[in-house]
């Protein structure tokens, strides 16, 4: 390989780790704590038998703390919230259901180092390196996380008190976005219902 093909990879090397460096490289982040408003909301189901459910959630916070990693690429947060549910009329079991749903706005894959060298023809037959530095980006995704659930007392409150679970995000370059679920999925022996109430968006 020539000299000038080794240099101008070694450049655009140096390039690529800067970048690489910007991307992942994060000032430390203080701890900040969010409270978030409550969300409830009351159902009837469908049939002759009359049952109703409402479902809740409340006391939720969430402490945004730096991630351990010092990462830019990298978000971590402790979460905290009350989850619950009642049913009325003829329930006759069922559960309730919490977590988040968490997006990324653009995921961070490998990245490559590479040349496409351009072959010059003339009285002096060249080559020109084109040293290529690519870094791999995708969509974002959106995952559910599950967190805690509990099997329904018909005509009791029920509830699901979650404090301070650890939530954490890597390889994503964009905004990571939080929204707190709770569902709850009731039964009596005419009907199967369900009903879900979400927290408001917060970011990471």
């Amino acid at each position: 390989m020539s000299s000038n093909l080794l240099r101008a990879i070694a450049s655009v090397a140096g390039a690529a780790a800067v970048c690489v460096l910007s991307l992942v490289t994060a000032s430390p982040v203080r701890a900040e704590i969010i409270s978030m408003p409550p969300h409830e909301r009351s159902f009837v189901s469908p049939g002759e038998t009359p049952m109703g459910f409402m479902v809740g959630s409340r006391e939720e916070k969430i402490n945004r703390i730096a991630p351990l990693n010092m990462s830019g690429t990298t978000r971590e947060a402790l979460v905290t919230l009350i989850a619950y549910g009642r049913t009325q009329g003829a329930a006759a079991g069922g559960k309730i259901r919490a977590g988040y749903h968490i997006g990324c706005a653009v995921t961070l894959g490998a990245a490559t180092l590479g040349a496409t060298p351009d072959l010059v023809i003339g009285a002096t037959p060249s080559a020109n390196p084109n040293p290529v530095f690519t870094i791999n980006l995708s969509p974002g995704e959106v995952t559910e996380v599950a967190l805690m659930e509990k099997d329904i007392i018909p005509g009791k409150l029920i509830q699901l008190s979650i404090r301070d679970y650890h939530i954490k995000v890597n390889s994503c370059t964009g905004p990571v976005t939080l929204r707190q679920y709770t569902y709850a999925d009731v039964k009596s022996p005419e009907v199967d219902d369900s009903g879900a109430v979400f927290g408001d968006p917060t970011w990471l």
